[in-house]
């Protein structure tokens, strides 16, 4: 346990090492609806608060009306979080409205640090719960590979990006969902209330797929519900272009009409886990939905700390996967280093891009999307071995 403790403390002073020295514009998206909830009193109005001032309002012209796309819960908990952390109100407006004038404050490393500090505690809770899914012989590896979880690490801790409340999402529902699907349905809901996503890993909860969807469904809408009346929320948020990202990759079957891969991809995952449900590992078919997912769309880059706790498991319970697994990390790294600096030498200051081609980084896509069927392809035998 000694060890274990060793690979905690490496983790926590690498993580907040990175914490005050990167950063990256988006940042400033989700703390800015929380700046509306927290300092201008707009709970409710927050999706339409842009819309409603000066059309000569620095806001307006910095950001536009459609700015907040993200569903309820990313405002209302960066809220909290403003309304808790001591952070210096006007530093934090000046980040807001310019973002190269603030970082030359001495403070500014400060604010970077506050704003990531609290997904530091939430990394912790990962962790603990990742524990508790491991038999006790595995648990200095799982702490290992949590420590240095590079995607959750560059999503979370260099971008300042919320993704890692989907994270915990999927940890919590993992961990109840063979002993109690409902919690996890529940669960996935909440991270539904971050990113829509996790909606879609309903159906692959162990026990009855109506119950467990129902529940997803309901607590989604309760959690929306008050935002329905906003015409910000119905045209930006829940309607948001992200979500048609998955849609992109299609084969035209007519002029007009084609067959979406995500969705061919999906419902086939969904009549397998239905009828072979043990082929897999309760944990491998929500992240055979996540492969599926970044095989067939443009993904933004941190939407890849997604499927790290799964990744743990995996390779916690099936060694010869690792070659697998570090060609899915080497292919997401090509993809992130194919995007705008600001999302990899960028965030270090460094005004540096790699000549990356379109056809190179096609490749890597391919080689990802190949190794994913592979890797499941792969779990799908050796469990059916063992069962």
């Amino acid at each position: 346990m000694k060890k274990a403790w060793v690979f905690i403390l490496l983790g926590i002073i690498f993580r907040l090492a990175l914490m005050p020295f990167t950063s990256h514009p988006d940042i400033r998206g989700h703390y800015l609806g929380g700046y509306f909830i927290s300092q201008k009193n707009s709970l409710l109005g927050v999706y339409d608060y842009i819309s409603r001032l000066p059309r000569t309002d620095p806001l307006v012209k910095l950001y536009g009306d459609d700015f907040l796309v993200y569903s309820p819960l990313t405002y209302l908990t960066h809220a909290a979080f403003l309304k808790l952390l001591p952070i210096q109100k006007s530093l934090f407006e000046q980040l807001l409205l310019d973002m190269g004038q603030a970082s030359q404050n001495p403070q500014y490393s400060q604010v970077l640090f506050l704003l990531k500090l609290p997904y530091l505690f939430v990394d912790l809770i990962i962790l603990w719960l990742l524990l508790k899914l491991v038999d006790v012989k595995h648990k200095l590896l799982a702490t290992g590979l949590w420590a240095f979880n590079l995607p959750l690490i560059y999503s979370a801790f260099l971008m300042g990006q919320f993704d890692i409340f989907l994270v915990l999402a999927f940890v919590v529902a993992m961990y109840f969902s063979s002993r109690r699907p409902i919690i996890a349905a529940f669960s996935l809901a909440i991270g539904a209330g971050f990113k829509p996503f996790p909606l879609f890993l309903l159906p692959f909860l162990p026990g009855s797929k109506i119950k467990n969807i129902s529940l997803g469904a309901i607590t989604y809408f309760l959690i929306i519900l008050p935002y329905l009346s906003s015409p910000g929320f119905k045209q930006y948020a829940l309607l948001a272009q992200q979500s048609d990202k998955m849609w992109y990759a299609k084969i035209m079957v007519a002029g007009s009409q084609y067959l979406p891969l995500f969705m061919v991809g999906f419902v086939l995952l969904f009549w397998l886990q239905y009828f072979f449900s043990k082929r897999l590992p309760y944990w491998a078919w929500p992240m055979s939905v996540l492969l599926l997912f970044y095989s067939v769309t443009h993904y933004h880059p941190q939407w890849f700390s997604w499927v790290t706790p799964f990744f743990i498991l995996t390779f916690i319970h099936f060694r010869k996967t690792l070659p697998q697994l570090l060609t899915l990390l080497l292919c997401h790294l090509v993809i992130v280093l194919s995007f705008d600096s600001s999302l990899n030498f960028g965030l270090f200051g460094i005004n540096f891009r790699l000549p990356l081609t379109d056809q190179m980084v096609s490749f890597a896509r391919g080689v990802l999307a190949a190794t994913s069927l592979a890797l499941v392809l792969h779990l799908s035998s050796k469990n059916h071995e063992l069962s």
